[in-house]
């Protein structure tokens, strides 16, 4: 949420160790793949006699595990009791409040009046509890000596020589980032797996068509990323997912640097700007029926990808997504080997949710699936 030249420092900063941590190159495909791996042998083990698995929450580590192992040079175990108590946080924040900030943003002074029925509490309860993980993992690296190629030890480093003028890297400034990295890099990401899911198991059809596709590509090999250049209709479906989905319907805050114009309307300087990535997907007179799940309108009559620009999960400009690389790779590599190895089905005499769950990003309401082993 800094701007200015803070953020011009943060944004080249982090972009530059993430790359260097094997950020969009051999090393994070490495690190999604073994993640994929413990999660489809996890599956596997809990779905035995077709037992019925929860959707909301499956995803949550493995996500987390492949951003930390680059933030934090470590992973942990699926079944780590402190991770899902974080994740459980992370899912209970962002339905507390939507993109705007809520009423404690709307009316700062609610806080002092009506501290727990507004929210206020609890939400800084969460945080405690978020900034003492992370608080922890910066200590560990300080005394340790085998945290040297990863960020937290990047970003160390970087405070030690800008000691002289701190304005940009401090300790507090580590821990924000830590935090922004640790919030939308695995909720949104979940959600968007978890709707994947969803729409796999309401559209039966498109799920086989898939399922034909890998057999006819990939075969029962390993699945790769450069694969997903030739899975040209589940690259479709992924883009239909995000486009129908809206994970993230409003995009994050910014702030007008002048006065300025848009059409008629006059917006001064200061002025914060929420814009509404939803009503660009949901738009009737671009995509003709946005309400249908239809993959597709992102193909041509030869059944190569069309790219649509009214198509922005991850928003435009420089500001856009900073995680948009790690994100596809995880939402094509996760679902390709999920169809590619199970064969997903509603459980009996179950109603699937319509209604997603609203705060700062949008997520399914919780469900549960029949995850059949194909071989």
């Amino acid at each position: 949420f800094v701007d200015g030249p803070t953020w011009n420092d943060q944004k080249k900063f982090c972009m530059q160790h993430l790359r260097k941590m094997g950020f969009g190159g051999d090393l994070m495909e490495k690190i999604i793949i073994e993640e994929v791996h413990d999660l489809m042998v996890d599956i596997t083990i809990k779905s035995e006699n077709g037992k019925p698995i929860k959707v909301h929450g499956l995803f949550d580590i493995s996500i987390l595990n492949g951003l930390w192992a680059m933030l934090a040079g470590q992973r942990f175990a699926l079944n780590d009791s402190r991770l899902a108590r974080l994740m459980e946080l992370v899912h209970v924040s962002f339905r507390m409040l939507d993109m705007s900030g809520g009423i404690l943003n709307q009316m700062p002074f609610i806080r002092f009046l009506a501290p727990n029925s507004s929210g206020y509490e609890h939400i800084k309860q969460i945080l405690n509890e978020f900034y003492t993980f992370l608080k922890e993992s910066v200590e560990e690296h300080k005394c340790g000596e085998n945290y040297q190629e990863d960020f937290i030890s990047a970003f160390l480093m970087e405070i030690e020589k800008n000691k002289e003028s701190p304005e940009s890297f401090s300790e507090e400034q580590l821990l924000v980032i830590l935090l922004d990295l640790f919030l939308a890099g695995s909720e949104t990401t979940s959600s968007m797996l978890s709707f994947a899911v969803l729409l796999l198991l309401k559209h039966q059809d498109i799920q086989d068509k898939v399922h034909a596709e890998l057999n006819a590509v990939v075969g029962d090999r390993e699945i790769q990323l450069a694969d997903k250049k030739k899975l040209n209709y589940l690259e479709a479906v992924l883009m239909e997912v995000q486009r129908h989905s809206n994970v993230a319907p409003l995009a994050i805050a910014h702030r007008t640097i002048r006065k300025t114009s848009l059409q008629e309307y006059i917006i001064p300087k200061d002025t914060l700007v929420l814009a509404s990535i939803w009503s660009v997907h949901m738009d009737e007179h671009h995509w003709g029926d946005p309400e249908v799940f239809r993959p597709e309108r992102f193909l041509d009559s030869t059944g190569n990808i069309i790219k649509d620009s009214w198509l922005m999960p991850f928003g435009i400009g420089r500001r856009r997504c900073l995680g948009e690389i790690l994100a596809k790779a995880n939402v094509f590599m996760f679902i390709a080997n999920l169809i590619q190895n199970f064969e997903i089905r509603i459980p009996n005499g179950v109603q699937l949710p319509d209604r997603p769950q609203d705060g700062v990003t949008i997520s399914p309401s919780p469900f549960s699936a029949i995850f059949i082993p194909r071989r």
